[in-house]
Formats: structure tokens, C-alpha cells, sequence
């Protein structure tokens, strides 16, 4: 076939930005194919429900802000994200036994008043799946969350429960203050001793103490790596809500003055705390209503998910043990 030079030219042109949009829709697919692989990857499931890693991966983004992945604090947060989505689902599966959670006609219809919703944005549910960084299965669960939690907790988030909460859990919400003593031996700081071995010591340390063979100031200046173990372990007056970890505090707080507690850990290390004297608070059930219901989510959510194990078959992949 013959060609006239000025043809030749523009069939040349033509062919090279043919061949430029082919490689840009080829990169475009690729990104979206990785992306949409992305949301298929699933790091743990509970029974049939399984967990993606990409949503996860969001939420630990946000949280650990520019955080080494390979910090004690990242590894932590982690864990915290990845332990968070198989409690509700751990919740979804007994609310689903108590016939307590959302139907699949009440999740369709969740997702097409999402869709009539998306249509006043002019967005399709394809664009906001992109968006979110979510497939359809996970946001089909994120859906059946959202339903089937309030009408579980809104049975039992009231004031007659929250009163009745207070009056059980008085000194974790009237402002009581405790006097604490502590023994604490570093898990991630430590250089001369493997984790196994700071678990035995504690234990052995636990035992001394609960068989009267040293006295608390003196194992603590002996055995704590906490500056305080030169005081023979005065931390000082603590409130439930105040700076030291949750863990500690609830450990504390379960504790009458002169006792001592099990071995309590924390990102700091395996403690060991003994009450020294209490003052108790004056803050009524009314002023303390936040944090009583902030505590009481807790106790629910705790309550589904230990439940929810009991007949729940969890697995998680190698990468996020």
C-alpha cells in the first residue's frame, strides 16, 4: 500500500497518541487493580465475617501519624485497630444469636438510602467504595454495625443504668484518689533479660510479696526499674481517669488500701501495685454522666464480644499475629 508523505505523517501522529492513551489507561487500570486488591486482602475473618486489610491499614494511619512502623507504639496501635474490628464483629455474631442484629433486608436498605444519599452529591456507590478504600462486603458490615449497635445499647444507655453503673463503680467516677505504690519491670527497655524472663521475675517477685518473704518498699528498691523503686516505689495520688494507663488504673482501683495487685500489664512494662490509702470523691452520678456512659459502651461491648467468642471460630493471618 502507498502513502503519500503528508498522510504518512499524520497516521504517525495518530499512532503515537494512540499509543500514549493506551499507556495511560493501562496505568490507570493498574493503579485501580491494586487498589481494589488491596481491599480484597483479608487479614483475619470471625466465622464467615472477614476483615480487610486496607481499612485497617486507614484507620492505623490516622492514628500513628508519622510513627516508625517499626516502634513499640505503631506495633501497639497495630494490634489496637486489628483487636477493635474482631470485637465488633465477635458483638455482630452473638447480637446475631440474640436475634439483636440487622437483617439483610434492614443492611439493603441501608445501602440504597446511602445510594439516594451519594445521588444528591452526584457520587455512585462505586466512587465512594474508591473513596472510602472499601469493598462492598466490608461495607456491608460497617452498615450492620451502625444499625445493630444502637438498638442493642440504646436498651441499656439511660439514666436509672447509669445511676445504678455509679453507685457499683462509686470511686472510678466520684473523684476518689488513691495512694499507690508500684514494682515496675520493663518489657521493651530492658537490655539484660528476654521478655520470658521479665514474666518469671515478676512472678517470682509477686510470689516473695504474697508470702510475706520481702516487704513492698524493699522489693521495689530492689527489683523495679522505675525511678520510684528508689522510694521504695511511692507513685503518689492517682485518680481513675488521670495519667497513668487505663490498665493500671482499673488494676488500682479494684484494690482496698494495703492490698496488692496481680501482675498488671502496660506499654511501660509488667507492674505490680499496692494501695497505700484512699480518699474518696464527692462528684454526684449527674456530673460524672460523660464518663459513665463512655464506660458503660466499654462494659456492652465487652459483654457481646466475650460472648460472641464462645461460639465464634476467629483466625488471623500470619502477618497480623
Amino acid at each position: 500500500m502507498l502513502f503519500h508523505f503528508h498522510n504518512l505523517q499524520s497516521y504517525l501522529r495518530a499512532a503515537g497518541m494512540l499509543t500514549v492513551l493506551v499507556t495511560v489507561y493501562a496505568i490507570q487500570y493498574e493503579i485501580q487493580a491494586q487498589a481494589e486488591s488491596n481491599n480484597e486482602v483479608v487479614v483475619a475473618s470471625v466465622n464467615d465475617d472477614r476483615i480487610f486489610e486496607q481499612p485497617l491499614l486507614e484507620e492505623l494511619n490516622l492514628l500513628a501519624g508519622d510513627l516508625a512502623m517499626n516502634s513499640p507504639e505503631y506495633q501497639r496501635l497495630r494490634k489496637q485497630v486489628l483487636t477493635s474490628a474482631i470485637q465488633r464483629r465477635l458483638a455482630l455474631a452473638y447480637l446475631t444469636q440474640i436475634d439483636q442484629a440487622a437483617s439483610a433486608d434492614d443492611i439493603q436498605l441501608g445501602v440504597i438510602q446511602l445510594e439516594k444519599r451519594l445521588a444528591l452529591k452526584q457520587q455512585s456507590i462505586e466512587e465512594y467504595l474508591q473513596e472510602k478504600h472499601i469493598n462492598r462486603e466490608e461495607l456491608h458490615h460497617r452498615i450492620a454495625w451502625q444499625i445493630s449497635w444502637p438498638k442493642y445499647s440504646n436498651q441499656f444507655l439511660n439514666d436509672k443504668n447509669y445511676e445504678n453503673f455509679y453507685l457499683r463503680n462509686r470511686s472510678q467516677f466520684d473523684g476518689t484518689q488513691l495512694q499507690v505504690s508500684q514494682i515496675l519491670l520493663h518489657t521493651n527497655q530492658q537490655q539484660d533479660r528476654t521478655l520470658v524472663q521479665t514474666r518469671e521475675l515478676a512472678e517470682n517477685v509477686l510470689q516473695q510479696l504474697s508470702k510475706g518473704i520481702i516487704e513492698f518498699p524493699d522489693a521495689a528498691r530492689k527489683y523495679s526499674d522505675s525511678p520510684t523503686g528508689k522510694t521504695g516505689g511511692a507513685v503518689g495520688w492517682i485518680k481513675f481517669g488521670g495519667a497513668m494507663p487505663r490498665t493500671f488504673n482499673e488494676a488500682a482501683f479494684a484494690l482496698k488500701p494495703g492490698q496488692i495487685s496481680p501482675l498488671v500489664e502496660t506499654p511501660f512494662g509488667i507492674h505490680i501495685i499496692r494501695v497505700e490509702q484512699e480518699k474518696a470523691g464527692a462528684i454526684s452520678w449527674q456530673m460524672a454522666r460523660p464518663a459513665i456512659r463512655d464506660a458503660m459502651i466499654k462494659y456492652l461491648l465487652t459483654f457481646l464480644s466475650v460472648n460472641g467468642r464462645k461460639m465464634a471460630t476467629v483466625e488471623i493471618s500470619e502477618g497480623w499475629k
